[in-house]
């Protein structure tokens, strides 16, 4: 492999930082122009790499490129003098085996002195196309044609000037990080004339910015604590979990899924209550009060400001899978396509996980995705009465109760009847 001649120097200052950077493997590219160092590790950070450095360390600027040179020495000659230590995972892929580098450490004396660069915390950079559909800026998602090989893959990264950040398998999709001077609209030409590729799509980004916000105060009332314990578990794909709900019965566990690892958390409330619906502790007006719970996964696929995308409901779908669960609920939707993430739901589907997806607010005759998806059970909603609610949507293969009260408000929608159609299956499964 060819090694191009290193021209980088750091500098002290200067007046129009900016920078791209590629990993393939063990290989980077880097162009930097005056950029501070930790804008450089920030864009490590950004091609799913973790960063850990001692916030005692005084970092200077980098100008200068490097072309095919190996990860390692670059990194050295970034962070010189301090010390440094990197770590690497190999991902298996449909077309074959990635390296890559998973951590990087800086420190001066001592190693444990390296801290998070950047706190954990994902919140998602939207941005929204020509044609009005929202997602997330600078990423797109890539599948292959069978039998597709890891040249096809790397010849693609290389038009794109791309990183490969993630692979979700199954469905079998890459997630590709640009810089900033190709935009996604053209990624996506680009890889869809691609030859090997079978479809290209934005990573899509979905909101919830209609659902009623919850206040949430903890006290409990209301809610039917005398459940026998069910058997199958229902994962609610929501805002996440209160805490002061995490250690009921009901509650078989919590997942961030915007940060794995990180203790869940519920800003709207909607999540919340989406769960107590779903485990049988609150019972929607004009339904039967049930003596067998239903064990609740909570998956918070939200960010603070109300967004998530198609990676993150990827990643969700296959974890809840791998958890065994056997039920999932999504009290939203959108009109528009979402793209790769209707493979993710057809390949639940096929390994006999059974989704319940709300049909939508708006009175229309028609259903959000994806509960207009064959693959999911859409859930539309009745006044309590037995009578189809005014506001839902009626292409819908079950109705239900959307009417729910909890801590002396009264909420109704689409959104909590679709967890009451879980519930009833779950416990009518057991």
């Amino acid at each position: 492999m060819k090694i191009f001649p290193i021209i980088g120097i750091l500098l002290a200052a200067c007046s129009t930082p900016a920078a791209m950077l590629r990993i393939e493997g063990d290989q980077a590219w880097l162009k930097a122009e005056g950029a501070p160092l930790s804008k450089i590790l920030h864009l490590f950070e950004e091609r799913g790499v973790e960063v850990l450095i001692d916030p005692a360390l005084e970092l200077g600027r980098v100008d200068g490129e490097w072309e095919n040179t190996p990860v390692e020495r670059l990194i050295d000659q970034l962070v010189s003098p301090n010390s440094y230590s990197i770590q690497w995972k190999q991902v298996n892929s449909p077309v074959g085996a990635l390296y890559q580098i998973s951590t990087i450490r800086v420190f001066g004396d001592q190693a444990a002195a390296a801290r998070r660069m950047t706190p954990p915390a994902r919140v998602l950079d939207v941005v929204e196309g020509a044609d009005g559909s929202k997602y997330v800026r600078g990423e797109i998602l890539v599948g292959f044609k069978a039998g597709s090989t890891l040249e096809d893959l790397h010849a693609l990264l290389r038009k794109l000037n791309g990183t490969v950040i993630e692979v979700i398998d199954p469905p079998g999709i890459y997630r590709i990080r640009l810089n900033d001077d190709l935009s996604v609209e053209e990624a996506m030409k680009i890889a869809a004339a691609h030859e090997g590729v079978d479809a290209a799509d934005p990573n899509r980004a979905f909101s919830n910015k209609n659902l009623p916000v919850v206040p949430i105060s903890g006290t409990h009332a209301g809610i039917n604590l005398g459940l026998a314990p069910g058997e199958t578990a229902i994962a609610v794909f929501d805002s996440g979990l209160d805490p002061a709900y995490a250690d009921m019965d009901f509650i078989r566990g919590t997942y961030d899924a915007l940060n794995p690892g990180s203790e869940i958390d519920d800003p709207t409330g909607h999540g919340t209550l989406v769960s107590l619906i779903a485990s049988g502790a609150l019972t929607p007006l004009g339904e039967e009060t049930g003596s067998t719970g239903a064990p609740v996964l909570a998956v918070k696929v939200f960010d603070e400001n109300g967004m998530t995308s198609s990676d993150i409901l990827m990643d969700s779908i296959q974890y809840a899978v791998n958890s065994g669960v056997e039920v999932i609920n999504l009290s939203f939707g959108t009109y528009e396509d979402i793209g790769f993430l209707e493979n993710a739901v057809q390949y639940a589907a096929s390994q006999g996980v059974t989704i319940f997806v709300a049909s939508g607010n708006d009175g229309l005759a028609t259903a959000v995705n994806p509960a207009a998806s064959p693959a999911t059970v859409s859930v539309g909603a009745t006044d309590g009465q037995g009578h189809v609610a005014s506001y839902s949507n009626t292409e819908a293969d079950i109705f239900t109760s959307g009417t729910v009260e909890f801590d002396g408000k009264t909420y109704y929608g689409t959104s909590f009847a679709s967890p009451r159609t879980a519930y009833e299956y779950a416990t009518d499964s057991d």
